[in-house]
Parts: structure tokens; C-alpha cells; sequence
């Protein structure tokens, strides 16, 4: 009688059809080998094994260091979100955009939060960063967009600072602010915006900056 052969894909569906497989069948742990670690850029170090029960351990202390890590920062960004809107809130429009330039940056240990414009006179009059309307566009989503990622050196934001910046976030301000595309930036020497951490508390940020400079645009 011939036997037909199992391929690894049909393993592979059959375990991912039947999930509860180990649970049902545990003993099959103790005769399996795992990777210590996967690389795709140098898979031949994959070979490199383990036991599951070691296995187990090293990714529950990872996804463990994750998550304290996370909890570290967000908690940490948090108060600071706190204080700095508290702040924010007192300030008129002159003190709130030097209180946005040269204070808020030290709250979350960042080389530069600023406003970008293509109105030259009010760059000028308030301080901001100015650049062409043309680059602007280039990033310019509809209003309360916010991204994060790392810094595109082509378009010279950053141009006039004696500092690397390596990541930033961009808020895409509501245009009748400064009757134009602008955007509030936030810009950082190291990766602190490759990754989505405190990406709710950043946008809340924004959009607290973005209703004082509407109610003060209100008033003229």
C-alpha cells in the first residue's frame, strides 16, 4: 500500500485550521524544536534552536519589556501632556507661541516644536519656520491629520537648525488659522517617532495648540 506524503504546507494549514492541536496533543511540545530567534535579513541563523520551554520564556520576557517600556513612556508623556496644556491654556497669543517654541520642547526632551507657513509676514512677526507653499503641500493632509515618521531632509524643514533631526511629527492645522496650509511640528534627534507611542496624546496636544490659535484668530 502506498503512502502519500504530507507537505509542510499542509501541516502548516492543518495547524492553523485547528489551533487547539498543542492543547490537545501537549507531550508533541517536548519533541519540537524552535528558532532562538528569527532573521529575515540572515535566515541561515535560524537554525540556531531551542527548547519550547525556553522559547516560551525569552518571548514572554520580551513581549514583558514591551509592554513596561510602553507603559513607561506613555505614562511619562502623559503627565507631561498635562502640565503642558495647563500651561497652554494661560497664555496669550504672542506668550503662547514663544511658551510653543521654547519651552514645550523640554517637556518631551525634543529639539524643536514649531509652527511651518508659507506667510513670510507672519513668520517673520511670530517666529515660525518659514518655507514655500510647494513643499508644504507635500505633506499637508486635510485638517487634524497627524503623522509620524522619519524626517524627508528634501524638503528643509529643519534647514536653519544647528541640530540632526532624525523623526518628527506632523499636525496638519486647520487652514483659516493662518489662511494657508501650516503645520504644527514636532521634531526629534532620534527615533521617538518611528513608532505610533502616545500617538492619542500627541494629536490631543495638537488639537488643544490648534483651538488657542483659532480662538485668537477669532478675536482679530
Amino acid at each position: 500500500m502506498l503512502s502519500k506524503k504530507i507537505s509542510i504546507k499542509q501541516v502548516e494549514n492543518y495547524l492553523k485550521n485547528n489551533t487547539d492541536f498543542f492543547l490537545n496533543n501537549p507531550d508533541l511540545l517536548d519533541l519540537m524544536q524552535f528558532p532562538s530567534f528569527v532573521d529575515n535579513k540572515y535566515p541561515q541563523r535560524n537554525n540556531q534552536v531551542i527548547s519550547f520551554k525556553d522559547w516560551l520564556i525569552k518571548n514572554l520576557k520580551d513581549r514583558q519589556k514591551n509592554l513596561i517600556e510602553n507603559a513607561k513612556h506613555n505614562y511619562f508623556t502623559q503627565k507631561k501632556v498635562h502640565e503642558a496644556v495647563f500651561n497652554l491654556i494661560l497664555k496669550e497669543k504672542k506668550q503662547l507661541v514663544q511658551f510653543i517654541k521654547n519651552e514645550l520642547p523640554g517637556y518631551f526632551d525634543l529639539a524643536v516644536i514649531n509652527i511651518i507657513t508659507s506667510r513670510k509676514d507672519i513668520s517673520d512677526e511670530l517666529g515660525l519656520i518659514y518655507v514655500t507653499e510647494e513643499k508644504i503641500s507635500k505633506v499637508y493632509k486635510e485638517d487634524d491629520f497627524l503623522t509620524l515618521d522619519a524626517v524627508d531632509d528634501s524638503l528643509g524643514f529643519f534647514n536653519k537648525i544647528d541640530k540632526k533631526i532624525y523623526s518628527n511629527a506632523i499636525f496638519s492645522l486647520e487652514k483659516k488659522i493662518f489662511k494657508s496650509e501650516s503645520l504644527l511640528i514636532y521634531a526629534s534627534e532620534n527615533r521617538q517617532f518611528l513608532s505610533n507611542r502616545a500617538f492619542d496624546l500627541i494629536l490631543f496636544l495638537s488639537k488643544i495648540i490648534e483651538q488657542k490659535l483659532k480662538e485668537f484668530n477669532s478675536e482679530e
